[in-house]
């Protein structure tokens, strides 16, 4: 399947009226990397790539500091990890969660499961379910696309609302809510 090259999840609207989602700030697991618009998961506390077929808590919306200032704000020397400001992307070293001597960059999650995201599909949504309202499709391990093959009517990690009536790429993306909140504890089906 190719690639189009347009990635990460960007916030539309809530579903319960709130101009912005519930945002809370997580530790980003050791060797991890992490982009804004990217779905992740928590796992023994600490923030991860949520991948294909996992639960998801939340859409990355922001990266800070171990003292919560914004990465393209912050003056804080990292011993090890780097961040690029140009993609919003933040490269953790092998002991970024490691208290007291690790970085501890954070990424802020919109936890809201009522939060509705606008994202592209790997596949220019090809499959004839990957756009249709009521439907649903799971996310590719790099977990910042939707895996364009899995739509179907049967539950995976996201819920599918349309098309993005909004949408100025040739390849217009979809809405999506996260279906598999981690939140819930539902079983991947």
């Amino acid at each position: 399947m190719a690639d189009l090259g347009r990635t990460g999840f960007q916030f539309k609207y809530n579903l319960a009226g709130r101009t912005s989602g519930i945002q809370r700030n997580f530790t980003i697991s050791n060797s991890a990397t992490i982009t804004v618009g990217d779905m992740v998961n928590l796992t023994s506390g600490y923030v991860a790539l949520a991948g294909a077929a996992a639960p998801i808590m939340g859409v990355v919306v922001g990266l800070t500091d171990k003292n919560g200032i914004d990465l393209s704000s912050s003056r804080y020397s990292f011993a090890q990890a780097a961040y690029t400001d140009s993609t919003k992307t933040v490269v953790c070293g092998n002991a970024n969660a490691t208290d007291g001597t690790g970085d501890g960059v954070q990424a802020v999650v919109d936890i809201d499961p009522f939060s509705v995201w606008s994202g592209e599909t790997d596949n220019a949504s090809t499959d004839t379910q990957s756009r249709l309202a009521g439907c649903y499709s799971d996310i590719i391990a790099a977990s910042d696309q939707v895996d364009d093959n899995t739509a179907a009517v049967t539950q995976c990690q996201l819920f599918i609302w349309g098309a993005d009536p909004e949408s100025t790429s040739t390849i217009k993306a979809n809405l999506y809510s996260i279906a598999q909140h981690q939140l819930w504890g539902w079983t991947i089906v």
